[in-house]
């Protein structure tokens, strides 16, 4: 066979083999694609299934995440609302949980709550920072709105920000129940020492009642309800609850401020040296200057008193007319309280001590002559326990000499008493006394004299100037407010206390 026979033979046989081995290849692949009946028959039967329960995770996915999110909202309403309602709580003076009309908002708002701060009797309403919580409608929900107002009742907020996106709407009248929710959203709950303070559905209430002590406010509490949350019964629940620090006890029901801007002391005579010489503890007044005395003079000055086994006095003191200083006793040479005196010579070198040796400053003096007006407000008697202590008495006393076109009052929201100087008899509204139980004070006694149940007046005369052989003292139990008046010519001074059993 020539060359090129062979070559063309060769040529032949490499083309034969790759033509075989794609027939092969073919006939491989031929035999294992595609499916037969019985495959195809189960695949159809199980593909829903598998289609099936996958949409199912993927729906269940879906409705937890619109649960999450709501739930996240409902939580975010409720974190931030609390912030802003505490604050507001514990500012407020006087509170109302009336649902008419809002006293800081437009007209027809329904006001849950309202709160006011900075007394300016000048002003609508008195108190110029004014607060209400409403239930206004914002399309198909109802929202949780802070009405801010800056100079008193207004119809047109400084500031209006809704604080909860999603709350019932406002109950009607019909449906209101204090202290529990109706399925419509009720008006805050207003709490006193002795349970709801009706007196706050219709009105506006005190904060701190300074006529009577089981009326200050100890909380207030605004329940709240987000209709249709993804929760069980089908709505997210909480409460909102402040109290304020005006009403805040330092101790267990003292119906007083966390935040006492005065602390002072009281102090006990010499034994012996009165009657009373052992239960008699005059409030030392040495810490109203300053500061103190300024905010006394303005308004009032809250002042926490330590007492003997733990106890404390608390008070608001205000000032108005002729200023007063601190001052020792007894606050000059001549005056009966605090000094050794007798009728048998001047400066008191001799004769027998009256509640002497009392420390600190017990006495408010005045500084020019003319008439001073002291207010002592909201007086609460603690006991160490933390619990309204019992069977206490105010007392008060002329700490200088009232003579001449001089005269000293007292008046109180409880009947006042006159107290021997001598012993321990006291005289109620009306009584008469044979013997003056002031010495030659208030002109022999003639001119100490009741001008009502609740009111004792020391004039002083021209006949009994000077050195005097008693002071004029007072008492009455467990008063709210002590009121001391006084006309110096001179000087007048007051003292101010407590009888402890």
């Amino acid at each position: 066979m020539t060359p090129g026979a062979q070559c063309r033979a060769a040529r032949r046989r490499v083309r034969d083999g790759l033509r075989c081995a794609r027939r092969r290849c073919w006939r491989d692949q031929s035999d294992e694609g595609g499916f037969t009946l019985v495959e195809l028959l189960i695949v159809v039967a199980v593909m829903p299934l598998i289609v099936g329960a996958l949409s199912l995770g993927l729906m269940s996915v879906f409705r937890l995440q619109g649960g999450v999110s709501n739930r996240l909202g409902n939580t975010v309403d409720s974190q931030v609302v609390q912030s802003t309602f505490l604050n507001d709580a514990s500012s407020a003076l006087i509170v109302t949980s009336g649902a008419g009309i809002a006293d800081c908002g437009p007209a027809g708002e329904v006001q849950l709550l309202g709160l006011a701060w900075t007394p300016d009797s000048a002003i609508a309403g008195g108190y110029s920072t004014v607060v209400t919580y409403a239930d206004v409608q914002n399309g198909s929900q109802w929202t949780l709105v802070r009405e801010y107002c800056d100079g008193g009742f207004s119809t047109t907020p400084v500031s209006t920000t809704t604080v909860a996106y999603n709350i019932e709407p406002p109950c009607t009248t019909g449906q209101i129940t204090a202290g529990q929710t109706t399925g419509c959203q009720v008006p805050a709950n207003v709490y006193d020492t002795t349970g709801l303070d009706a007196a706050a559905t219709t009105s506006w209430v005190n904060v701190v009642d300074h006529s009577d002590a089981t009326k200050n406010v100890v909380k207030v509490e605004l329940p709240l309800t987000a209709p249709g949350a993804a929760t069980s019964g089908g709505a997210y629940q909480y409460t909102l609850a402040g109290v304020p620090a005006a009403a805040s006890p330092n101790v267990s029901q003292g119906g007083q401020a966390i935040s006492v801007s005065a602390t002072a002391g009281c102090n006990f005579a010499t034994p012996g040296t009165g009657y009373y010489a052992s239960s008699m503890c005059l409030v030392d007044f040495a810490g109203l200057t300053g500061n103190n005395l300024l905010a006394a003079e303005n308004g009032c000055l809250e002042t926490e008193v330590n007492l003997p086994a733990g106890s404390k006095l608390f008070f608001c003191i205000g000032i108005t007319g002729t200023a007063v200083a601190p001052h020792s006793l007894p606050t000059w040479q001549n005056a009966f309280l605090g000094n050794s005196c007798t009728s048998s010579g001047s400066n008191c070198s001799t004769g027998s001590p009256f509640y002497t040796g009392i420390g600190g400053q017990p006495a408010l003096y005045q500084t020019g002559a003319g008439t001073t007006t002291i207010t002592i407000s909201g007086i609460t008697v603690v006991s160490a326990s933390g619990t309204a202590a019992t069977g206490w008495w105010v007392v008060g006393a002329d700490a200088e000499s009232t003579d001449a076109g001089e005269w000293i009052q007292w008046s109180s929201n409880a009947p006042i008493n006159i107290m021997s100087n001598s012993n321990g008899t006291t005289y109620t509204y009306g009584q008469t006394f044979a013997t003056s139980p002031v010495g030659n004070a208030c002109d022999n006694g003639t001119q100490l004299v009741w001008l009502s149940p609740t009111s004792v007046k020391c004039s002083g005369s021209s006949a009994v100037n000077g050195l005097k052989t008693g002071t004029a003292m007072v008492e009455a139990q467990g008063p709210s407010t002590w009121v001391t008046s006084m006309n110096g010519a001179g000087l007048e001074a007051m003292a101010f206390g407590l009888l402890l059993s």
